[in-house]
């Protein structure tokens, strides 16, 4: 089993079956008491055991500190190197949220705990011991410690995103937060379109609160299940009694976890969205070699180890926030119904000279105006149907006597061109006369007034 943990050959066949990975595991390796033998917060010398608890991870025994408890971390099959916490007299476990945070009336200890300040003495300083002489083996290249900074109520990713601390250097981690934040009316939005989910919305087997690295450990398990029949000792046992996985299925876990199997796991990893607001720590490294005469005069427990146990087994971690305050991002609707009227209306407003008169003139002349005409055109059509009807009907119509006017006929005895002369006369006269112009819009009433002189 150790040349299995250790990524080597075994010499002899290795039976497949629920073995007790995660007990050999914590009995082989440094326990936490061992690995951090100094730790300082907030100022604070504190006692390292009862602040870091034992985790396993794809790296082997892991020690964690600040992180949930597992009553709030977890549903059910809590792992065993977490199920004998060490349960802290003074101070009292509270579920955390990057969208809730806190619950009210926390009191005064508390963890997971909040930083009590910024630079480096407000903030964290380990002292670690690696025991170089009891290596067995080691996942990479080199002999030393990986350090990775996560959410409280989210499983670590050593292997990938841990930074390498070195024995003999001293380093320093500047910490920088970085939160994503959702405007809460974007819960009617779908979650295709809005890219990530709620507090409520994500709804997980083996872990009690959603994000996107707890949402892609159990999608890997399940895909572990589904190809190579086990799941990888670090990994959530979501039946509670499934396999794990021996070094026959190395091949088949190497595929699933490098994703090499095709849209499988593709399909799989594409529904494990971020968190509408998620919480991310990235850290700045800088190191330096440590001083052993002002290293052993400031450690008073060191001065009894020698300067090439120092240079060779002991590193230096200081932890800490640069500013009081960080830069957070918020995700809102690129355009809402304000920006959208809004944008409409500067446009109507750029290309039609449109306003709010320009409003009422569009009613009028799209309804009002139209309506008008069309009364008008019914109430003609009336009065036109009347007057047709007087000609007939059951009562007779009265007898109209037109008048003929009689006029005398003179015979001129003049000549042909004094004819000519007087007829051009009376015709520039009539041209001097004013004339009535009857305009289109008052046609139809002309008609019916001379229809009634005739009458």
């Amino acid at each position: 089993m150790l040349q299995v943990l250790c990524h080597r050959k075994p010499r002899t066949q290795l039976s497949r079956g629920n073995n007790n990975w995660e007990q050999l595991i914590s009995n082989i390796s440094q326990p936490c008491g061992d690995m951090v033998i100094g730790c300082r917060f907030g100022a604070v010398d504190y006692q390292c055991e009862r602040m870091f608890q034992p985790i396993i991870t794809d790296e082997g025994l892991c020690c964690v500190i600040n992180m949930l408890h597992p009553r709030f971390m977890y549903k059910h099959n809590v792992p065993l190197t977490l199920r004998n916490w060490n349960e802290s007299k003074r101070y009292r476990a509270v579920d955390w949220h990057a969208e809730l945070g806190y619950s009210r009336n926390l009191g005064s200890d508390y963890y997971p705990r909040s930083s009590l300040g910024t630079g480096e003495s407000l903030g964290m300083s380990l002292m670690l011991n690696v025991e170089a002489d009891a290596y067995y083996c080691s996942s990479s290249n080199s002999i030393g410690f990986k350090i990775a900074l996560h959410s409280p109520n989210e499983s670590p990713n050593v292997r990938e995103t841990g930074v390498l601390l070195s024995p003999g250097l001293e380093t320093k981690l500047r910490i920088e937060p970085s939160k994503m934040m959702t405007e809460l009316s974007l819960r009617h939005v779908h979650r295709k379109y809005r890219h990530c989910l709620f507090q409520n919305e994500g709804n997980l087997s083996y872990f009690a609160h959603y994000t996107q690295r707890n949402c892609e450990m159990e999608c890997m398990s399940r895909l572990l299940l589904q190809r190579c029949g086990c799941v990888v000792f670090y990994m959530p046992r979501i039946n509670g009694n499934d396999t794990v996985c021996s070094i026959r299925e190395a091949q088949c876990v190497e595929s699933v976890r490098l994703h090499t199997i095709g849209h499988v796991v593709e399909s799989c990893l594409d529904n494990c969205l971020p968190s509408c607001f998620d919480l991310t720590y990235q850290a700045i490294t800088y190191a330096t070699k440590i001083s052993y005469n002002d290293f052993r005069h400031a450690n008073a427990h060191m001065r009894n180890l020698s300067q090439a146990y120092v240079e060779r087994n002991i590193a230096v971690v200081n932890l800490y926030y640069k500013d009081h305050t960080f830069r957070a991002n918020k995700q809102t609707e690129f355009i809402g119904i304000s920006d959208f009227l809004s944008n409409v209306g500067g446009l109507m407003g750029l290309f039609l000279g449109f306003s709010f008169l320009s409003i009422a003139e569009c009613v009028y002349f799209a309804l009002i105006r139209p309506c008008r005409i069309c009364a008008q055109l019914r109430q003609q059509r009336a009065v036109s149907a009347l007057e047709l009807g007087r000609g007939g009907g059951d009562r007779a119509t009265p007898p109209v006597v037109v008048p003929i006017k009689r006029t005398k006929v003179h015979v001129s005895a003049m000549m042909p061109h004094q004819q000519w002369q007087r007829q051009r006369q009376r015709q520039r006269q009539r041209a001097w006369q004013p004339q009535q112009h009857i305009y289109p819009a008052n046609w139809f009433q002309a008609e019916l007034s001379q229809q009634y002189n005739l009458a």
